[in-house]
């Protein structure tokens, strides 16, 4: 098993594993991508890894890890990392929003202005990064990548 598929499997981000770890998000980055691999890291960093994803050392570094197929950006290719450790409110109003596109109920704008709104909050609150928050606007509500203006 790759720390890839282990940390699908968990739906954890690895912004999220870095909050729970302590560990910097760029050393994550470099141990996700392969480009830095687990039996050089620190016994610090492994025991911090080891705790937060509830395996014992030795399983941490049977785990193996496969650079990331990425686009020319250098950014992954799956972009399913985003929508994962997302709050109750921001997968409610998803849920609301794709729901109401189906059912093409006449009060979408409500559902849009909702769901945008928890992107938002969720971002200046912390709980997601801005990727995440750019990724969200842009798949569900035809967004580019930074905040809009929705009155102009």
């Amino acid at each position: 098993m790759t720390i890839q598929q282990l940390m699908q499997d968990m739906q954890m981000s690895r912004y999220r594993l870095s909050k729970i770890s302590g560990i910097p998000w760029a050393t994550l980055a470099d141990i996700y991508s392969g480009k830095t691999h687990l039996d050089r890291c620190g016994a610090g960093t492994l025991f911090k890894l080891s705790k937060a994803l509830g395996l014992s050392i030795e399983e941490l570094l049977v785990l193996k890890t496969e650079p990331e197929k990425r686009t020319a950006d250098g950014k992954p290719n799956r972009k399913m990392y985003l929508e994962t450790e997302l709050s109750g409110s921001i997968q409610k109003a998803i849920k609301e929003y794709l729901q109401g596109e189906k059912e093409q109920v006449l009060h979408l704008d409500c559902l849009w202005d909702e769901l945008y709104g928890a992107i938002n909050a969720d971002l200046w609150s912390g709980l997601i990064t801005e990727e995440q928050a750019g990724y969200l606007r842009e798949k569900y509500l035809g967004l580019g990548g930074k905040e809009e203006s929705i009155h102009d």
